[in-house]
Order: structure tokens, then C-alpha cells, then sequence
């Protein structure tokens, strides 16, 4: 269903304004206003499989035959994000790590990083409660210690194989992307450790995914303050960008945005900011949205 916030409503007044056709409910000139659509990854174009769909390749390449910007916003790393960024075919910069990092396939416009030696009681913590910690360098992932969940991600998804303890020095010296901390026995102790990120220095800032997992990364970053950045570089009003997302780290751009789409599955949090709540959830959700916005068929 279509939310009628006032970001929307102001952006009809301006059209009406400007003395545009846009007469009808179905707010078909919509499709005229938006440059460039950003998508979320997990939970939005890929399911728990993790298998990009045909239709998110469809719907990248129809946006770029009408002359609309494609590209992403998610959580992932380099590593983890190359294969759907080859897939996808993006031709402009994407964001990373949360807002961590903007890069393309030849220039890093952004990269945020923090001390690892800020996060030593943290991981100590974490550790002893029998979590698994993810931390990254310069977009490459390693893994603090091998646990069960560590293992599983192994054999389902063929990750996480760089294993390295750091050493004192490199506690000392090293500055992370970010620290991904999951507990995937998912009763609550996750919120043992949100109490430790409040009480970390004012650079380190972080998000929790419900019960599972806390991401540490520079207090900088967000995916919405990184798509201001991008903004910026590709000269594109705010109300001119459509953002698709599901969770609580796609909140922020989903407000920034002109337009934000929120998939079926998404959480409360992000729903209360949409201006469009699709009926289906991941790629079809999110193909629902953008084809309503910016008039879009696939090939």
C-alpha cells in the first residue's frame, strides 16, 4: 500500500506546482522524477539462498535502457559483494560495509576504518560467550576464531576460510573496516554486547540486527549518510533516488530518499519510514516497487 508521509505529499505539491500531468492516483508521472534506484542485498533482491534472481538482473538493465541509475547498498564486503556486482552489471559506484566504503570497479571514493585495539575487550567478551567475530581489512573478512556457526558458513556458503588471531602488535596497529560480531544461538546475549558498543569511543559507531548479530564500524558510517555521499557524486537530488530495503541498517536512506520501498519481510522499524510497502516479500517486493515508481518492463 501506498504511505502518504509528508515527504511524498510535498514531492506531488512541487509536481502540481511545476504544472506537471500528474492528475491521477496512480501517480504515473512518478516514474519521470527518479535518476538513480539503490537496493539493499539481504532480504531484499537476495533471499536466505543467497542466489541472485534473473528478475534483479532484468530490473538493473531495464532501469539502465530508460536512462535510471542502477546500483547497491549493503552491508557486505568487497569479497562478498564482487560476484552480484559483476552480475548486476554496475557501471556506477556502489556502497559497502554500511556505509564503510564507496567504491567502483577502479576508484575506492570512501573507506572509514577503525582501530582494532578499541574492540579488544569487545571481541574478549564475545569470544567467552561463545559468538563468532568477523573483523575486515581493506575489504577482505577474517575470522577471529572457528566456531560452529563459522563452520556452517563454511560448508553452505563457502566463506569465511581466512582464520587469523590477531597478534598484540596487530591489536595495537590495526584499523578495521568493520567487526561483525553473531550469536547464533539467538537468546538474547547479543544485547550483553550492544552494551559494551555504548560504552566504546565516540569514533566507533554500530548497529544491531535483533537477537543475532552487532556490526562495528566507523561512527561515520551508515548507508545513508554514504548515499548522501554518492549523491553528491552523481549530482542527483535526494528526491530523485528511489531506495529499496528490509532492516534496520536501511533505515536512514530509506528517509533520505525520495522515495523508499520497503520488501514484505522487512521489519517494523523500516516500514514505519516507507512510503510504499510492497505485497511480496525480497526481489518481488522490490521489483514492485520499482516498476510502480519508474515505469519499468522487462525484457
Amino acid at each position: 500500500m501506498l504511505l502518504f508521509q509528508r515527504k511524498s505529499i510535498n514531492m506531488a505539491l512541487r509536481y502540481f506546482l511545476r504544472g506537471s500531468e500528474l492528475l491521477d492516483y496512480e501517480w504515473k508521472e512518478l516514474d519521470a522524477m527518479i535518476e538513480l534506484v539503490v537496493c539493499d542485498l539481504d532480504g531484499t533482491l537476495l533471499d536466505r539462498d543467497e542466489l541472485l534472481p534473473e528478475e534483479a538482473i532484468a530490473m538493473a538493465r531495464a532501469l539502465k535502457q530508460k536512462g535510471i541509475g542502477f546500483t547497491i547498498a549493503t552491508g557486505r564486503t568487497e569479497e562478498m559483494a564482487e560476484a552480484y556486482v559483476d552480475a548486476l552489471q554496475l557501471d556506477i559506484p556502489y556502497i559497502l560495509s554500511n556505509g564503510v566504503t564507496i567504491k567502483d570497479k577502479d576508484t575506492v571514493y570512501q573507506r572509514n576504518t577503525v582501530p582494532l585495539r578499541g574492540l579488544k575487550a569487545l571481541m574478549e567478551e564475545a569470544d567467552t560467550l561463545g559468538m563468532s567475530l568477523v573483523y575486515t581489512v581493506q575489504g577482505k573478512e577474517w575470522v577471529y576464531k572457528k566456531t560452529p556457526w563459522i563452520e556452517s558458513q563454511q560448508l553452505a556458503f563457502d566463506r569465511y576460510h581466512n582464520i587469523h588471531f590477531p597478534t598484540a602488535s596487530e591489536f595495537e596497529t590495526l584499523q578495521i573496516d568493520k567487526l561483525m560480531v553473531m550469536d547464533d544461538i539467538r537468546e538474547g546475549a547479543i544485547a550483553g554486547i550492544e552494551k559494551l558498543c555504548l560504552g566504546l569511543p565516540a569514533e566507533y559507531g554500530y548497529t544491531r540486527y535483533t537477537d543475532k548479530s552487532v556490526e562495528v564500524v566507523h561512527a561515520a558510517s551508515t548507508k545513508g549518510s554514504a548515499l548522501k555521499i554518492l549523491a553528491n557524486l552523481l549530482n542527483i537530488e535526494a528526491d530523485r533516488i528511489l531506495v529499496v530495503g528490509d532492516h534496520q541498517n536501511d533505515v536512514e536512506m530509506l528517509e533520505y530518499a525520495g522515495v523508499g520501498v520497503v520488501v514484505a519481510n522487512g521489519i517494523p522499524e523500516a516500514k514505519a519510514v516507507a512510503d510504499y510497502i510492497a505485497d511480496s516479500c525480497c526481489i518481488k517486493g522490490a521489483l514492485e516497487g520499482v516498476v510502480k515508481y519508474c515505469n519499468i518492463q522487462l525484457n
